[in-house]
Formats: C-alpha cells, structure tokens, sequence
C-alpha cells in the first residue's frame, strides 16, 4: 500500500488487498473536503481485461467534487477455460464494498453510490441491484439476452485493445454486434449459459437503486438497452434517467458532456 498526493485536492491509497487474490486490490481517493458519500467507481474492459489504474482522472475528479471514491480491480473472465466466468466479476465488486465497510474505511449505513462505462457500467447497474444504491452506468452493456435475440447471427470475434490505451479511447469503431457477442462469450462460456441470469434487465426490481444511463446513438452498445432497462425500472417504480449522445462515442469518451450531469445526479441521491 501507498499512499501519495494526486493533486492538492486529493491523497490516494494504492494496492489495498480486500481479498486473497492477487486481483483483489482497490485504491482509496480522499477528498480534502469529504462529503460524506462514497463512491465505487469501477473500470471497464469487456471484464476480460482493463485496470483500476486507468481509472485514476475521473477518480480524481469525482473526488475534487467531495466524494472517497474506491476504484477495485476484480478477476477476468476467459471464456475458453472457463475462469473465472459470471457471476465471479460482481462477487468480486460486492467483496470490495464489505471489505470497506468491514475495515472501517466505510460506515454501514454510509451513502454510496456505483459508477461505470461499458462493462464497469454492468458492474454499476448490478450493485444497484444488489445493494439498493444509485448507479451511473456510461456505455453499459445492460440488456445481454436481448442483444442475442436481436444479434444471434452476429459472427463473433476479438478486438486486441492495448492495455496502454486511455479508457476515453477504446471501443470506438462505432456498432460492432460481433465483438459484443466474443465478450459474452467470454464472459458465459461458448454455451452462454446463465444468459438470462447475467442480463441485469430482468432483475430490477423496486429495490434496486437510482440509475442514471448514458449512451450514444450508432456505438458498441445498442442505445434500445438503457431505454429498456429504464422502462423495467419505471415499471418497478424506480427513478431513471437515460443521456442519449449523437455518434458512437463509447463510455469515457463523452466524459465532458456526461459528467455534469452524472455529478448531479450523485449529489441528488447520496448528499442532497
């Protein structure tokens, strides 16, 4: 563990181990005027490959605006051996919440809230599942089974992202069905099973939390998948807002045109 100054608004905590794998590590954002909230900000890569590191500008920033932001790494799924498959990448983002809150460095009870893009923003819907909490999800691939019943033709294939490559940049080719299907692939197994089980659409309930969408018009992830998990939390009796953006920008990628409202959209739910 170390800990460092990022800016002078902010000190960070690096490698905390909140569990025994070597993946199990977060890092902690201080804000030097904390407001109380929490939250867990969570990177994407397809859930087979990406870093908390690559987290760190929109960390600092959501810590600038007076939140500890907890940025965790979680295992990758390899659809070929069949590690580390779902539901391994939620259990692993619900540790690191329990272990916050087990080691002090969170309050039961304490306001918080899950952010992400692409499948960081999968992870956010599921903690808002899972724990009642608000939800911010950019680019989040949200409605899996139906993308299959609208894409089950799509060929699916790879695309090589260089580790070294900013969040802000990747996935931005525009709409591409196959390489959506190669990550649930990946992520399921080659028989996709517990499609059904891992698509968060059908899970929403009146518990689940606030969930705030963003998305563009012609990118990776269709835009009918915010609007339709915005219309299963409507029916649940759950607040939602959808952001719809023209072009194909994928999550980071419109950060500066999201983030004010996304910033909004916290300080309502955990500090208003």
């Amino acid at each position: 563990m170390t800990l460092q100054v990022t800016t002078p608004q902010v000190m960070t905590e690096t490698n905390l181990a909140y569990g025994p794998d070597p993946r199990h590590q977060l890092d902690l954002y201080h804000p030097v005027r904390a407001n109380g909230a929490i939250i867990v900000c969570l990177h994407g890569g397809g859930w087979w490959q990406g870093d908390k590191s690559k987290e760190e500008a929109l960390a600092t920033r959501l810590a600038q605006a007076g939140y500890l932001v907890a940025v965790p790494n979680y295992r990758f799924a390899n659809g070929q051996t069949g590690a580390n498959l779902y539901p391994t990448q939620v259990c692993d983002v619900l540790a690191a919440i329990d272990w916050l809150i087990a080691n002090g460095r969170a309050e039961a009870g304490q306001s918080f809230g899950a952010f992400g893009a692409s499948s960081g923003g999968n992870l956010a819907l599921e903690v808002a599942i899972a724990r009642g909490v608000p939800a911010a999800c950019w680019s989040g691939l949200l409605d899996l089974s139906g993308f299959i019943a609208r894409h089950g033709d799509a060929t699916p294939h790879q695309v090589i992202i260089d580790d070294a490559t900013p969040s802000g940049q990747i996935d931005q080719g525009g709409v591409d069905p196959g390489y959506y299907k190669w990550l649930l692939f990946n992520l399921l197994g080659p028989g996709l099973e517990r499609l059904d089980q891992a698509s968060p659409v059908g899970r929403i309930s009146q518990a689940t939390g606030p969930v705030l969408m963003a998305n563009s018009m012609t990118e990776l992830v269709p835009p009918e998948e915010p609007v339709n998990v915005a219309v299963a939390l409507v029916a649940a009796g759950v607040p939602a807002r959808v952001l719809l953006y023209e072009g194909s920008r994928h999550g980071e990628a419109y950060l500066e045109d999201a983030l004010p409202e996304t910033l909004r959209f916290f300080a309502h739910y955990l500090t208003g």
